[in-house]
């Protein structure tokens, strides 16, 4: 895969990403206290997890990819993009419990 397209792909991804939260939480009913209840809103939460996830993929791979010399993306490249996200992912994991 070229390193162009992949970092299109990485914009689009992140920017749906975005646009889609912010759309969301201004269409959302919220409670009295301005949370936003787990129930009945369950499929939007695995919605945003999986887009967030997949942007981090996508965007630790392309950040990966800046150091290389071609315009190819290496398999080393994306092993250590997806090394880079599952750390990344573990760290905000542990920080959050």
């Amino acid at each position: 895969m070229s390193e162009k397209v992949l970092t299109y792909i990485t914009g689009i991804i992140i920017s749906i990403t975005i646009l889609g939260f912010f759309l969301w939480i201004y269409n959302v009913e919220a409670n009295a206290d301005g949370n936003i209840p787990y129930e009945g809103n369950e499929t939007y939460f695995y919605l945003f997890l999986g887009l967030c996830i997949a942007g981090l993929i996508t965007g630790s791979i392309s950040l990966k990819a800046t150091n290389e010399k071609g315009d190819k993306i290496s398999k080393k490249t994306i092993l250590s993009g997806l090394a880079f996200a599952v750390m990344f992912f573990l760290w905000r994991l542990s920080v959050s419990l």
